[in-house]
């Protein structure tokens, strides 16, 4: 299992990286249909946390409730007291980030390879379907990382290098989180893996779904429809 969390965790790393590329090989199509795979990746958060991660929560742990609903408030707290989101040029007079929302934005990724620790910890079908969602989100999460460095003074030089900080912070969560919950009761195990639901719920719906009501059509909702089907289909095959 140990080896399918560095797998897993490492292309959920390079998909950010996959993200920067696409940003800075085709900008202008990316910027512009960027939405179309944040809708997918919507769709595959949303069911990988309300599919997956939380029946299997449940069913360790009756508490769980408390550990999602802390995640998403956690969560909340960080990005509105440390990480500044991206906006279009014609949306805001200026682009900041700084050290302290780049370090926040480490975290953020971090967290992302817990939840595949955890993932994994429960066994191979949770772990495969929290590291899809986390890829897909990821390299939606490429685009935007890479176009805030890239309009902050302090990062602009070195944009790529960044980048890539931000990236190995997932396999490096992952992996150590894995060693860490060896052992671990299954008590603690359905609190990680409730506060992982919790952050998929978060991202999926705080994050993500805003950008979409910004280029609402038809095809962003089928993309949606088409994410939770493929988790549906995954879990079934994997499950």
């Amino acid at each position: 299992m140990f080896i399918n969390v560095i797998i897993y965790s490492l292309i959920a790393g390079l998909s950010t990286i996959f993200g920067v590329y696409l940003v800075r090989r085709f900008e202008e199509w990316t910027k512009r249909n960027a939405v179309l795979l944040i809708s997918f990746a919507v769709g595959v958060l949303l069911a990988s946390a309300f599919f997956h991660l939380l029946p299997e929560a449940i069913e360790i742990n009756p508490v769980w409730f408390y550990w999602t609903l802390g995640a998403i408030i956690f969560l909340f707290l960080i990005e509105h007291f440390i990480i500044i989101h991206s906006c279009r040029e014609e949306e805001c007079e200026t682009h900041t980030l700084g050290i302290t929302s780049f370090l926040g934005i480490v975290f953020h990724s971090l967290i992302d390879g817990i939840i595949i620790g955890v993932g994994f910890g429960i066994g191979f079908s949770v772990g495969l379907v929290a590291s899809l969602a986390v890829i897909f989100h990821e390299t939606a999460e490429g685009v935007f990382i890479y176009t805030l460095l890239t309009h902050d003074k302090t990062f602009r030089n070195k944009a790529l290098v960044y980048s890539w900080i931000v990236a190995l912070a997932t396999p490096f969560g992952a992996i150590i989180t894995f060693l860490f919950i060896q052992g671990v009761s299954p008590i603690v195990l359905g609190w990680l893996l409730a506060a992982a639901a919790g952050s998929f719920i978060y991202i999926g719906a705080s994050d993500l779904v805003p950008e979409i009501h910004k280029k609402y059509n038809f095809l962003n909702m089928f993309l949606i429809l088409i994410g939770i089907a493929f988790v549906f289909v995954i879990g079934k095959f994997f499950g």
